[in-house]
């Protein structure tokens, strides 16, 4: 039963914060060592049969900072615009297909007229990439999805999607939301290329096998030396510091790919997809950059609704920022809180994918263009 009062707990607080008698809906993110169902039930005592979504994750993210083994629930409630919940099962059979049912349930709602969706999804089911592509297929490329991949705590086993009271697996569940508001959404990591950049001629999926015809691995051998066995580990340091960017002709920014696992023939299985065609460059962070893109983001999303209250700060950021943080990341929680206003909630998660336009952007049909990204932090920043 402790399952169960920890998400009462969180949701009482939530409730206090919300200081009004009842939300419209509830998101929820939480640590995998809950039994989930029994959490859910101890959040909807206190909330109702209220709309409600969410996932698991590898730590989550408030006003207080970030915090492991932990329940956070963020209460909403609006005059002006509305909440509606959306569930999409078995979406590994086919991704892009999963992607364009949920965005079909997003068109369906909210007379049609949905401002922007958040969106959390299994990501050990298959490539993000391909859900997020099947999302905007339905709703055209600039439709603004923000949200994440669900995490379990770096486990990599079995991760959770929340529908209502439902602990799900292998599904994408979010929020379509319409009405008036004022919406800044945009993604960031920090990183910056250096040496050579070379041409992916070969991949499959996530997993990268070859770099101007050599095995993918020997980008690493080729610079690293003897020290390149440090980048097989899973998440190492060494990986998180220096992970793959991959480029895309005539697509803005430079994707992080991490690499999770090296194989016996050198070729390299990333977090999200490598593209053929494509070109890769290692990429090179501190804790300093790392900082620096949220707080760059953070600030120009902020100027983007100055004329509007920000009222809640949503973060998706990757598990792999968290690593190289260490003990410090309440840093980033810091500077985001400065720069986007102290008075909103801060509400979000460590996650596995970041959903969101690479980049800032404001919602309007030139500037939005979602992807699905590693090593990233995404935000999304909501004004009345």
């Amino acid at each position: 039963m402790e399952s169960q009062r920890a998400g009462r707990e969180a949701a009482e607080e939530a409730m206090k914060n919300l200081k009004v008698p009842k939300a419209d809906a509830a998101v929820v993110l939480a640590s995998s060592v809950f039994n989930q169902a029994e959490m859910l039930a101890g959040i909807r005592e206190v909330t109702g049969d209220i709309p409600t979504v969410g996932c698991t994750a590898a730590g989550v993210i408030t006003n207080s900072g970030p915090h492991e083994q932990a329940v956070a629930v963020l209460l909403l409630q609006s005059d002006v615009s509305s909440f509606h919940p959306i569930k999409i099962e078995k979406i590994s059979q086919d991704m892009r297909k999963a992607g364009a049912a949920f965005g079909d349930a997003v068109k369906s709602v909210a007379d049609g007229k949905a401002k922007m969706a958040l969106i959390f999804s299994d990501a050990l089911s298959g490539n993000g990439t391909e859900l997020v592509r099947g999302v905007l297929t339905s709703l055209g490329a600039q439709f603004p999805l923000v949200g994440g991949a669900a995490g379990d705590d770096m486990n990599f086993k079995q991760t959770f999607q929340y529908f209502n009271g439902e602990a799900l697996n292998d599904a994408a569940v979010g929020l379509a939301i319409g009405g008036e508001m004022k919406l800044a959404v945009g993604a960031d990591h920090g990183w910056q290329p250096f040496g050579t950049a070379r041409t992916v001629t070969k991949a499959k999926g996530t997993t990268l096998f070859e770099l101007d015809g050599k095995p993918a691995f020997s980008i690493y051998e080729d610079y690293f030396g003897k020290r390149a066995s440090d980048f097989k580990s899973a998440l190492s340091l060494a990986a998180v510091s220096y992970p793959l960017g991959m480029k895309i002709e005539n697509v803005e920014g430079i994707m992080i790919r991490v690499p999770l696992k090296v194989n016996d023939d050198g070729s390299i299985v990333c977090g999200a997809e490598v593209l053929e065609g494509s070109t890769i460059t290692l990429m090179i962070g501190t804790v300093s950059s790392a900082l620096w893109a949220a707080k760059d983001t953070s600030r120009k999303l902020s100027e983007r609704v100055k004329d509007a209250r920000p009222k809640v700060i949503f973060v998706s950021d990757c598990v792999a920022r968290k690593i190289l943080y260490g003990e410090r990341g309440n840093e980033e929680i810091q500077e985001i809180r400065t720069q986007a206003g102290e008075a909103a909630e801060l509400f979000g998660f460590y996650s596995y994918g970041q959903i969101a336009p690479l980049g800032e952007s404001e919602v309007n049909v030139n500037t939005c263009d979602p992807g699905f990204y590693e090593q990233s932090i995404s935000l999304a920043i909501f004004g009345e």
